[in-house]
């Protein structure tokens, strides 16, 4: 089960990341283009070392492209991408003056920058090209050959389509965040949670319960694991049908979580204390128990649930509970062990009369004392039968 839910988490994860393998290849394909073309116009103006620059950015480029074309996963080819960016936007910066007709590049160059790279890399990576601009600009000679104004202007928009990508990019994350939480929620439910009732299904509580066992072993309250079945519950199934039987399982289940409580006192978070174990089978683990006597309360209150039905529940009159109790490590020191503890409690609750709660080491004792009884019948019918051949005789 745990598998079911890492894989399809995975999945999602892999959607946002295939998202993003693409963005990058396709910021990849076009700065490659780019590139190439000015290293051709390098050339044609005899500025080989620009041409050289460019080159061997394009090799970088290309190399990253292969990259992502063979494994269809970034392993930091936003990095590499980012850098040769930022690279070319620095240079574009610093020679201003040479390339006074390209420097409107920055723009698109910082913008994908931002894009392609998470919210807080895409922010740090912006703020700190804007500063080296501010720097540049100030104790440089770059943007010195133009005019004042001009310079404003170009801090002024820069900054500007800076904040516009990175808000976009803010409120992008936020997005595929909020819709992952939901994604990861409906499938832990779908994975944890039994989908008639709401509660636990049988294998989220033995994962938990078995931690929460070793949490409590060494604390002075009680704990106790207990065992619930709805009495003739197969009657309701064949006498009002099973939509019936299932609203009343809807029913109980609401107010077992309405009674008991399901979260943990010290964190406040919810935890799997309540499932749903197999048909009308219910069990729960309770602990931090101050007593036995507040135990007896709450298997007490558990066995009363139905006394105040709602009127979805008309048709279905007299519904009793049988309820076993196993303590823990009085009873048994381990899940499986208790459960079956729990599972005889039950029956032993049913079988002198149904509509009450049973402790495991009470119905013990009974059990012994009915053997007990057994034997010593067993033995005066012995004595009798012999006492009677001994007369025939």
């Amino acid at each position: 089960m745990s598998n079911f839910v890492g894989r399809h988490l995975e999945e999602m994860a892999d959607i946002r990341s295939t998202r993003k393998c693409k963005l990058v290849l396709l910021c990849s394909m076009l700065s490659l283009m780019i590139l190439l073309g000015y290293s051709v116009v390098h050339v044609i103006n005899q500025q080989p070392n620009f041409a050289i620059i460019n080159v061997i950015c394009s090799v970088i480029l290309a190399a990253n492209l292969w990259h992502l074309n063979k494994h269809r996963c970034l392993n930091y080819s936003d990095l590499v991408l980012t850098g040769v960016l930022m690279f070319q936007g620095l240079m574009l910066l610093l020679y201003s003056e040479q390339f006074t007709d390209r420097l409107m590049w920055i723009f698109p160059i910082m913008a994908g920058v931002i894009l392609i790279n998470e919210f807080r890399l895409g922010l740090l990576f912006s703020c700190v090209f804007c500063m080296l601009t501010l720097a540049a600009t100030l104790f440089t000679d770059a943007l010195f050959n133009h005019s004042q104004p001009f310079q404003e202007r170009f801090l002024f928009s820069l900054v500007t389509i800076c904040v516009i990508c990175n808000t976009a990019s803010y409120y992008y994350s936020k997005m595929v965040n909020y819709i992952q939480s939901l994604y990861r929620e409906g499938i832990e439910d779908l994975a944890y949670l039994d989908q008639l009732t709401g509660l636990a299904n049988r294998w989220s509580f033995e994962q938990w319960a078995t931690q929460k066992l070793a949490e409590v072993s060494h604390r002075s309250t009680t704990t106790a694991l207990v065992f619930l079945d709805i009495d003739d519950f197969k009657e309701i199934n064949d006498t009002f049908g099973h939509d019936v039987g299932d609203q009343v399982l809807q029913h109980f289940s609401q107010r077992l979580k309405n009674n008991i409580r399901t979260k943990n006192r010290k964190t406040n978070t919810h935890d799997y204390s309540i499932a749903r174990f197999a048909g009308d089978e219910f069990v729960i683990l309770l602990y931090d128990v101050r007593s036995k006597q507040d135990l007896d309360g709450i298997l007490n209150r558990i066995c009363h649930l139905f006394r105040d039905s709602d009127s979805s529940l008309n048709r279905v009159s007299n519904l009793t509970l049988s309820v076993g109790a196993a303590l823990y490590p009085q009873d048994a020191d381990n899940l499986p062990e208790l459960t079956r503890c729990a599972d005889k409690a039950m029956y032993a609750a049913k079988h002198n009369g149904k509509n009450q709660f049973q402790y495991y080491g009470d119905s013990k004792q009974c059990a012994l004392k009915e053997l007990a009884v057994s034997n010593n019948d067993n033995l005066r019918l012995i004595k009798n039968n012999g006492t009677a051949n001994q007369s025939y005789t």
